[in-house]
């Protein structure tokens, strides 16, 4: 039973992809999956629907993104897609006038919406700082729990590495605290550890509620430089 890297063509695929990439963010949590695609609601339909607006926004976001590109992996046997990956690939330098706030839109008006857009901010924020080059991204990666430790991760990891290779360019990955073993296995390097922990003055018991459900999230700017050279003492930190 092996895995198959290929690619997403269709919007069919994004329905079992976003539902395997939503598994994989719950097993285990993961606070930045209730930042940018939030349960909202409580009634029985709550998670379905709000899966649909996750998927539905990440497919437009995906299409009208000429630097996206979707991969998923599939189990060769059952045709199951057991994990994916989108990809950035930046010819050109994308912030060169900085990083552009980020209005967390898909939350209703108010306070959610307001913590999520802080949040969104402290986690792409270092963009304009640390990728002010042409450069590709490793933007969302995620394998099904149940298919985890048969080289998924590594396989998705594949295209990305191979692209940035042939085009000579560095490789950036903004990594969950359960990834960086991976990554660190196939050349990538800790640069600097960064949090998601939106604060206000005086915050009102809907602030605090969302600190109690969302919790200070952490995570680690890392790089690979071109061709995964690397020189203790003269390679250049990003």
């Amino acid at each position: 039973m092996g895995l198959l890297l290929q690619p997403v063509t269709s919007d069919d695929d994004f329905k079992e992809l976003i539902e395997c990439e939503w598994t994989a963010y719950e097993t285990p949590y993961n606070g930045f999956k209730e930042i940018y695609c939030p349960t909202l609601g409580t009634g029985p339909n709550a998670r379905e629907e709000s899966m649909k607006e996750c998927r539905e926004r990440q497919l437009a976001e995906h299409k009208g993104d000429a630097t996206s590109h979707w991969f998923k992996a599939v189990d060769s046997d059952s045709g199951q897609i057991v994990g994916g990956a989108q990809w950035h690939v930046y010819q050109e330098n994308p912030y060169v006038n900085g990083m552009e706030h980020i209005e967390a839109t898909w939350w209703p008006e108010g306070e959610g919406r307001r913590f999520a857009s802080m949040g969104m901010d402290q986690w792409f924020g270092p963009r304009g700082k640390r990728m002010n080059k042409p450069h590709v991204l490793l933007a969302i990666c995620f394998v099904h729990p149940a298919h985890r430790r048969r080289g998924a991760g590594s396989l998705l990891l594949k295209w990305g590495m191979q692209k940035a290779d042939e085009l000579d360019l560095d490789t950036f990955i903004e990594a969950a605290r359960p990834g960086i073993p991976l990554y660190s296995s196939h050349g990538f390097r800790e640069v600097e550890e960064y949090w998601i922990d939106p604060k206000v003055e005086n915050p009102s018991d809907e602030w605090k509620q969302l600190k109690e459900k969302i919790p200070p999230i952490p995570w680690m700017f890392m790089w690979r430089p071109k061709q995964g050279r690397y020189e203790e003492g003269k390679t250049v930190l990003p």
